[in-house]
């Protein structure tokens, strides 16, 4: 064979092997124009969740604006399905009647909406398969209803009794230990979380180290009785549907179906008029 054909087959192998000049430049443009689409559906969705956030605040008159999340990738496919997957909306350490300090979340799910009402931030009146309202109270927080003589525990901790996990699963049963108020010592217990219709009951099951003679007082600090109709579930919720211990939180759950949305939804807690 002679050199000059090994030479051109040479320079062949080499101009295959390096893509020519003009497909770089269509890939380079098109990882520009897909990234300008992600900034731009990026800053769409933050938008609608910042008027979200805005209306929330104003509705149920917060002192700051709630985090709020809208799901679904890209935000914008709203367009083409007049759907969002999900709506959550969270605001830590608000004031709960009837119990005080709290955390409260609404998540909705499955929302049908018009695409330009979506892009608004305008959900009021749209179609929702599910809400879901809840209300965690952490040590801090459920401390404030063990009263004893009109002083509350300071320094309750939460565990679930079975699974000493950090992120252990939902459970009915909670263990509970504090300082019960006119006690020196702190005392632990197992109590049973239970709903009797819109009442919420804690029962003591089982008394920890403790001596006979606090036995009487640390069940009687232990036993609780919440309606759970004061915790401003929102308009189409009443009352508790569910309780449970999650983590080191005891978490009032209030789910409805088949909602049409308003304000009240659209925002972590309701507000009741003074």
């Amino acid at each position: 064979m002679s050199t000059a054909l090994i030479d051109r087959e040479r320079a062949a192998r080499r101009w295959w092997r390096r893509p020519p000049r003009a497909a770089w430049i269509t890939a380079s443009t098109i990882i520009v124009v897909l990234a300008c689409l992600f900034l731009a559906d990026s800053f769409t969705a933050a938008r609608v969740e910042r008027t979200l956030s805005r209306n929330a605040q104003t509705t149920a008159k917060l002192a700051a604006e709630p985090e709020t999340f809208v799901d679904g990738f890209p935000f914008t496919q709203v367009l083409l399905t007049g759907q969002v997957p999900r709506l959550s909306i969270q605001a830590l350490d608000v004031d709960v009647p009837g119990v005080g300090i709290a955390n409260a979340r609404t998540d909705i799910h499955h929302i049908f909406i018009d695409p330009a009402d979506a892009l608004a931030g305008r959900f009021e009146g749209a179609q929702a398969d599910i809400v879901e309202h809840t209300i965690s109270l952490d040590g801090v927080a459920f401390g404030q209803l063990i009263r004893v003589d009109g002083v509350h525990m300071t320094d309750l901790d939460i565990s679930n009794p079975y699974d000493i996990s950090p992120n252990g699963g939902p459970a009915s049963e909670a263990q509970l230990t504090g300082t019960i108020p006119g006690m020196d010592t702190r005392s632990t217990a197992i109590v049973s979380l239970r709903l009797d219709g819109p009442l919420f009951r804690m029962t003591p099951i089982q008394l920890i180290d403790v001596d006979d003679k606090h036995r009487e007082a640390v069940t009687r600090a232990f036993t609780l009785e919440l309606d759970t109709r004061m915790l401003s579930f929102g308009a189409h919720a009443d009352a508790a549907d569910m309780v449970q211990l999650v983590g080191g939180s005891i978490q009032f759950l209030a789910q409805r179906r088949q909602v049409t949305l308003t304000s009240e939804d659209l925002s972590p807690i309701a507000h009741r008029p003074d």
